[in-house]
């Protein structure tokens, strides 16, 4: 498969059990101008356990936890749907660290992205400043 443009979003959904702003998940959500399906690049799971996941995902909107896609922008390099997988695969997940979760693995992997000449540094911080800003909305306060 040729290698293609990607562009790049940060999806948002509503936290669970309560909708905390660090219970808010976040992850990548990939198109790609070839028509090749969407790809949805995360981490998953509990402190201590998280694992790197990717899938196909037209359109997280139609998850019920949905709350917003956040657009970064395109990356300058083009990729195939492997090599992608394989360069968001190399983003570190700090198990060891009890602070970290999603929202840092998307943050770290725009970084990666920007670090390698992929992403701009405007795109990366308006990115990352919109993600704050959907997770900081989230409904529920801890008193």
């Amino acid at each position: 498969m040729a290698a293609a443009k990607v562009h790049i979003s940060i999806v948002v959904y509503r936290g669970s059990p309560l909708d905390y702003p660090q219970y808010r998940h976040t992850a990548l959500w990939l198109r790609f101008s070839d028509g090749s399906p969407a790809l949805l690049a995360e981490i998953t799971g509990g402190h201590g356990f998280f694992e790197y996941q990717y899938g196909d995902n037209a359109d997280p909107a139609t998850h019920q936890d949905f709350v917003r896609a956040v657009d970064v922008g395109q990356l300058s390099s083009t990729f195939t749907r492997a090599s992608i997988i394989q360069t968001l695969s190399g983003v570190h997940v700090d198990n060891d660290d009890r602070e970290y979760i999603c929202q840092t693995w998307v943050q770290h992997a725009l970084e990666m992205l920007k670090i390698t000449g992929d992403l701009s540094e405007k795109d990366y911080e308006r990115g990352v400043g919109q993600m704050v800003d959907a997770i900081a909305e989230a409904e529920d306060l801890e008193e």
